[in-house]
């Protein structure tokens, strides 16, 4: 009987040594990948927590947006990228742009309004990974629609 639980016992252990060994990334391609889920993981949900709705409908991330774009002159950008670095993702080394962007009814272009980037970097790496929130602002009758971009990396 003692042996039976034994040869159990080895089974069981050896089984989760190889579904702990496959399951870990082998390659660099794959744990590339990985770093890319993780990192738009981290945008998204720094963006949906600005996000937030608030008692009165809005959010700060709105709010964000409109000071920017209605004459108070404020850097909508900046406060975002300034909420990032009070996270502890900088620590880890991960770094990002915030831009508002709207569109140009004209051309049917996006045109950065403002941009704001982590530590001076004014353009992130080719491999950066970016996430992005619609936030309607209604300027008298018209709704204006504005785009929150966050492009984040890590070095």
């Amino acid at each position: 009987m003692h042996t039976i639980e034994a040869l159990m016992a080895a089974m069981l252990v050896i089984g989760v040594v190889i579904f702990a060994a496959r399951s870990a990334p082998t390659t660099s391609m794959q744990l590339a990948e990985t770093m890319d889920v993780q990192l738009k993981l981290y945008a998204e949900d720094f963006l949906n927590v600005l996000d937030m709705e608030r008692e009165d409908h809005t959010s700060w991330l709105y709010h964000q947006v409109n000071g920017t774009v209605n004459g108070s002159h404020w850097d909508g950008a900046k406060n975002i990228t300034e909420q990032w670095l009070r996270t502890n993702l900088n620590d880890r080394g991960v770094f990002c742009k915030a831009e508002i962007l709207k569109l140009d009814r004209s051309t049917m272009k996006l045109k950065c309004i403002n941009a704001s980037s982590c530590f001076g970097f004014d353009e992130p790496p080719a491999s950066a990974i970016s996430a992005w929130k619609l936030v309607t602002v209604l300027n008298g009758s018209v709704p204006e629609v504005y785009e929150v971009r966050l492009t984040v990396w890590q070095i």
